[in-house]
This record gives structure tokens, C-alpha cells and sequence, in this order.
């Protein structure tokens, strides 16, 4: 006999999982460099900005290179540095 639809369905299903699971640094690295480049956008007059992710043995390596002309101003909030 041939394989039946149930079976069919359920090694389709397999292949989305993994498929998903495998794609899903990708689509995390992308979200981190959105969120990041409104977070420094927020703060300064962003003139360049490079954002490199590397995921080697399941560790995430994440960096940062910013260049501003300026930051701009934090609203009313005080500043309570020393």
C-alpha cells in the first residue's frame, strides 16, 4: 500500500519545523538590528551605522559601529549622572 494522507501531512509538517527552526536566527537578527537602529535613531543624529550578527555554536556575537553628528535632546527627564 502507498503512503496515506495523514502520513503525507505529518512529514510535511516535519519539514516547516525544521525549515522554521533553521531560519530563525536570520529572522531574530533582522528584528535586533530594526529595534536597535530606532533605539540609536531616538538618541542621536545617526550618520552611519553597522550592525554585524554572527551565531557560531549557538552563541550570538553582536557588534556595534555607530557614527553620530550629534545626540539630541532627552525631553524633560533629568539627567542624575555624577
Amino acid at each position: 500500500m502507498g503512503i496515506n494522507v495523514s502520513e503525507i501531512g505529518e512529514r510535511r509538517l516535519e519539514q516547516v519545523l525544521v525549515k522554521d527552526k533553521k531560519e530563525s536566527p536570520k529572522r531574530i537578527c533582522d528584528l535586533l538590528k530594526s529595534d536597535l537602529n530606532f533605539l540609536f535613531e531616538n538618541y542621536m543624529d545617526v550618520s552611519k551605522l553597522d550592525m554585524n550578527f554572527d551565531v557560531i555554536n549557538g552563541i550570538y556575537q553582536i557588534d556595534i559601529k555607530v557614527q553620530a553628528r550629534r545626540l539630541k535632546g532627552f525631553g524633560s527627564l533629568p539627567y542624575w549622572g555624577a
